[in-house]
């Protein structure tokens, strides 16, 4: 979900393309960070938050966002995160004991623990709404502040309500196939990936859009729906071209590891470590690669269907320079044993901040001095923390 941000975790919705006209000006975002400094950033969070088994990761997590911010730049100006890190760590412990209550659940029964998921579940939407609202509030650019409208009856439509709707034909393929027509509970499974989620998905970035304010000005999205159901067509038809050498892949390595077994015979309940580490080194490219190709149209559409006042915004992501990032990120990562991961970081944010753009008629500087004359709060005005404003890490 929320995912859905800038790799800096700045947010601004996202357009297609719509067409430029010659008196529009454009401003690109850029990012100016490099490896080097935020290694340091980096190392020091790691160490701290380990020692204190994790309750530093609340400043940890201030320290990185700052850093990113100050270095995403508009129009020479940077991105400011003003948070603290208290409110942080109230809703990580918050969101840590729901979470531990549902373990716990588990292990006195199995219905008590699906009852405290779906409690769980019921309770995902207020924290959503909580979570855009802080995010919203304590990021500024120019002195301006975000704003998300706390639309809570909008979250439980488009968080819960609508996947309750999506489930009907998933519980209809169950009911189908234990009744011996598992074909038509497939077609089931289709209409609900297919015909439904797309709206779903669709409604819930109009949503989280259009409840967010800059500068006395309200985001508006261009929706159009059906986007979103062509688009995850074209996902279904990306995964099948995924699938198939994925399975002739995992043809071969259990061809090679029951060789390798010689005359042992293999128990597929208990089976060896090698075995499943290649099967997920396997089918590891597949989950990336369809993957990357939502989050990529995903963002398109989110962007290029975003307009703020007289602005719209351009996110060009593509997809195989994405599949790239990822590849040569998680290489990286991995040969250096995880110190790579500032350098991942840093390579993302920059390219996605390459691939955004504004444009419009005017400049951004009579934007910000008409939001000010119109009394916009700034940034110097910072509100007291309350209890429920917190940051859930969505």
């Amino acid at each position: 979900m929320h995912d859905e941000t800038m790799a800096s975790g700045v947010f601004f919705p996202e357009v297609d393309a719509a067409p430029v006209r010659a008196a529009e000006t454009s401003h690109r975002f850029d990012f100016r960070g490099n490896a080097k400094d935020y290694f340091r950033i980096w190392i020091v969070n790691v160490a701290l938050s380990v020692v204190t088994l994790g309750i530093y990761s609340a400043w940890a997590s201030v320290r990185t966002r700052r850093y990113m911010y100050a270095n995403t730049v508009l129009a020479d100006s940077p991105f400011e995160y003003l948070a603290k890190p208290l409110p942080i760590l109230r809703g990580r412990l918050l969101t840590g004991v729901l979470f531990a209550l549902y373990v716990i659940a588990g292990h006195f029964s199995k219905p008590l623990q699906v009852g405290a998921g779906l409690a769980l579940a019921a309770f995902m939407p207020w924290m959503i709404v909580k979570g855009l609202m802080f995010r919203a509030r304590y990021t500024a650019w120019r002195g301006l502040r975000f704003y998300f409208v706390s639309d809570y009856s909008g979250a439980y439509q488009w968080y819960f309500i609508a996947y309750i709707l999506m489930g009907i034909p998933f519980l209809l393929m169950i009911f189908l196939t234990v009744s011996g027509h598992p074909l038509v509970g497939l077609l089931g499974i289709f209409a609900g990936i297919g015909g439904i989620y797309p709206w779903i998905k669709g409604n819930q970035q109009a949503w989280m859009v259009e409840h967010h304010h800059f500068g006395g000005k309200s985001f508006r999205f261009a929706s159009k729906i059906s986007v979103y159901f062509h688009m995850y067509w074209r996902v279904i038809a990306v995964g099948l071209a995924w699938l198939v050498p994925t399975m002739i892949l995992v043809g071969l390595v259990s061809k090679f590891t029951l060789a390798a077994q010689g005359h042992q015979p293999f128990n597929p309940k208990a089976p060896p470590i090698s075995f499943i580490l290649a099967i997920y080194a396997v089918m590891a490219p597949m989950y990336l690669g369809v993957w990357t190709y939502v989050h990529v149209r995903m963002t398109n559409l989110l962007y290029n269907q975003a307009h703020l006042g007289q602005y719209s915004f351009r996110s060009s992501l593509k997809y195989w320079s994405m599949l790239n990032l990822y590849l040569g990120n998680a290489l990286g990562i991995l040969c250096s044993i995880g110190l790579a991961i500032p350098w991942a970081h840093i390579r993302l944010a920059r390219y996605r901040a390459e691939h955004l753009e504004i444009n419009g008629d005017g400049e951004l500087n009579d934007f910000v001095r008409d939001a000010f004359a119109h009394a916009e709060v700034g940034a110097a005005g910072t509100e007291m923390d309350s209890l429920l404003g917190i940051d859930i890490g969505l």
